[in-house]
């Protein structure tokens, strides 16, 4: 029984390979297409280009006083470096990328002139935020502490030019940002002092407001001041995009599978209709 079994797994598989030799053309012809299309679609296809920076946040150093305690009183908190979790999250904001795209007109450099003039302003706004949420990725690597930011455009200058417009945008609204809170709580701190009698506490005002003023000439300074760069964008040298040998050998192999089942396809085809003619 065992010697039959395999004699007529043998005779099938020696079927299948007929059925291939017999419309071998037609899966010739079929792989051909496909590896055509794909090295024309590999040509055709713009290449894209990505530019990457790492930066880390900057040491949380907290202030640990009999002051910090009085600040917390007055709803004031300790100068504190910022976190990993504001600067990935101010990267992914829209209200950073607007800037950005504001302030460095990239929607001329995102979209083909002449694009986007049937759209209003607004439009525009979201049509450029939707390309920068495409192109630019933020990953928080947590074992090392760092950030990692790519950018993918069409000319590799351009990608490590957004990195760098990147980089500056966020550092000057981290800075400003924290300036204008320090600047706030001093004002605040300021006014309490007038209604403060005790000169112990007024001591201690006096203080949290030279904290306050330090915080301000900190930001002020900008370098350095809520990250550091480890690795500065740099112009990438070799496309990412598109894989053009990957392209072909996929389309290769996609039409080899494709090829035989339409081999076999049009040999049922072919026997059902002999069969019925056969009939008639």
């Amino acid at each position: 029984m065992e010697h039959k079994e395999e004699f007529s797994d043998e005779i099938n598989l020696l079927d299948y390979l007929k059925v291939i030799q017999k419309h071998k053309k037609l899966i010739i012809i079929i792989i051909a297409i496909a590896v055509a299309v794909s090295v024309v679609t590999a040509l055709l296809t713009a290449p894209v280009y990505e530019a990457k920076a790492v930066i880390a946040p900057a040491s949380q150093q907290k202030e640990i006083s009999p002051m910090a305690g009085l600040a917390s009183r007055f709803g004031i908190a300790a100068p504190v470096s910022a976190s990993v979790t504001e600067i990935v999250n101010l990267l992914n904001s829209n209200i950073l990328r607007e800037m950005i795209i504001k302030r460095h007109k990239l929607l001329d450099v995102f979209f083909e002139k002449g694009s986007l003039n049937k759209k209003s302003e607004n439009e525009k706004v979201w049509a450029g935020l939707r390309f920068f949420h495409g192109a630019m990725k933020v990953n928080f690597k947590q074992k090392d502490n760092i950030i990692e930011l790519s950018m993918q455009f069409k000319d590799p200058q351009m990608a490590a030019e957004i990195l760098n417009y990147t980089l500056t945008e966020l550092n000057n609204h981290m800075s400003s940002e924290s300036k204008r809170v320090a600047d706030t709580n001093k004002k605040y701190l300021e006014s309490l002092l007038n209604d403060t009698a005790d000169p112990f506490i007024k001591n201690k005002i006096y203080n949290i407001i030279a904290q306050q003023i330090e915080q301000s000439m900190m930001a002020e300074v900008k370098e350095n001041f809520a990250f550091k760069i480890i690795d500065p964008p740099k112009v990438p040298d070799k496309r990412i995009k598109p894989q053009r040998r990957r392209m072909v050998m996929t389309a290769f192999v996609t039409s080899l599978f494709a090829g035989i089942f339409a081999a076999f396809l049009k040999e049922y085809v072919d026997k059902i209709r002999s069969e019925k003619s056969g009939k008639i």
